[in-house]
Parts: structure tokens; sequence; C-alpha cells
């Protein structure tokens, strides 16, 4: 039975290591790579081709940025025949509308069953109409949208940084971006979420697709 490999990007050990194990009980799959960061992940792709990837969304990033829609982005456009699946804790209707547009071949989230992974992988290779959606995902989707209320609390600066995080810069190229310190851009961002009442980067860049301001 020929071996199909499969790359691997995850910013946690213990999850990449639970896909490997899931692919080798399934078998029929190898582990192309693992990687850790969007940067890692890019160069793996180079070096180390493979016919099926499955990544987190959000990881830690390396010295090259591009987390987030960026990263999946510049994935598609480096390997035009490579299937994705974008395995996420982020759980958001607009966000999973933006994935379907890049071209992705697959939305599991990880507050599924990691075997749904698996049953991804199945879909693509049956050629059904993508993306697969596990059952949490598809939930999601079914959810009507928020308010954007809200978003008039916000400055200009604020809903720029914010947009612009969102997108997945980094405070450093946002700072770049808009010719502005830092150390501001940083003060932009935690007024946004505290007048929003949010509390972490991940419901932040939720809240952003959620409303459309990206």
């Amino acid at each position: 039975m020929t071996t199909r490999l499969i790359g691997l990007a995850d910013d946690y050990p213990v999850i990449i290591d639970a896909l490997a194990g899931k692919l080798a009980q399934a078998g029929g799959f190898g582990v192309a790579f693992q990687a850790r960061t969007g940067e890692q992940l890019l160069q793996a792709l180079k070096d180390k081709p493979c016919e099926l990837l499955v990544t987190d969304y959000s990881m830690k990033q390396g010295t090259l940025g591009g987390d987030g829609l960026a990263m999946v982005e510049r994935v598609l456009r480096q390997c035009p025949g490579l299937k994705v699946v974008v395995f996420t804790m982020l759980s958001n209707r607009a966000l999973f509308s933006q994935l379907t547009k890049l071209g992705v071949h697959g939305i599991v989230s990880k507050n599924d069953q990691m075997s749904e992974v698996l049953a991804a992988i199945r879909a693509i290779d049956a050629n059904s109409a993508p993306p697969y959606c596990s059952p949490s995902v598809r939930e999601q989707v079914a959810m009507p949208a928020v308010g954007n209320a809200p978003l008039q609390r916000l400055s200009p600066s604020e809903r720029e940084v914010a947009r612009l995080f969102a997108e997945g810069k980094t405070l450093d190229e946002i700072a770049a971006h808009l010719h502005r310190a830092k150390s501001t851009i940083a003060t932009h961002k935690q007024n946004a979420m505290q007048k929003l009442g949010i509390a972490n980067n991940a419901d932040l860049i939720c809240y952003a697709y959620e409303v459309g301001i990206v």
C-alpha cells in the first residue's frame, strides 16, 4: 500500500504527537514533517514536499511572521496543488467563511474528536465538495452573525490596529505600516480589547472577522 505523506503544523507538541499517532493507527500515512511556527512550515514545504497539510490556524511566530489567514494564503500560493486542512481552536463563522474563500479543503475544530481530521482526509480523497467541516464548525456556520454596534466605541486608530492584527500582522509590522511606535500600537490594541470586553488575542481575531472589519 502506498504511504501518503502528511505535513503537520501546530505550536503544541502534544497535538502534533496525537495527530501523528492517529495517522499511524489509521495506516497508509507517513509524517513528512512537523512544524511549530509559520516560518518553519513554509520552509518545510520547500524542503519536504507532502500531499496534504494539517495545520493550526494560529501558531507562535518565527522571525518571518505571517500567522493566521496570511499564513494560510501564503501556503496555498506557495504550493497550489497542496490539500490543506485547518485544525483550530477558533470557532467563528466569518473566519470559516474566509478560509473557505481562500480554498482550504477542510476545517476541523479542536473541540471535536481528533478522528475528524481523518474524516476530513477521507472526504478529500473521495473528492467531496470542499471544504469538509467538522460538527462544531458546521454548528458555527449555521449560527446568525453578531451585530457590530460595539465598534462605535473604538477610535479610528484602535479599529485599524484591531483590523491589521486580526489579519495576522505582528505589532512590529503594524507599527511599521502605520509609522507609529510599537508601544503606541500596543496601547491601541489594549484599549480596543478593553472597550470591546475582549480578554485574549484569539477572541479579538474572532470578533474582527465576525463583524466584518477584516
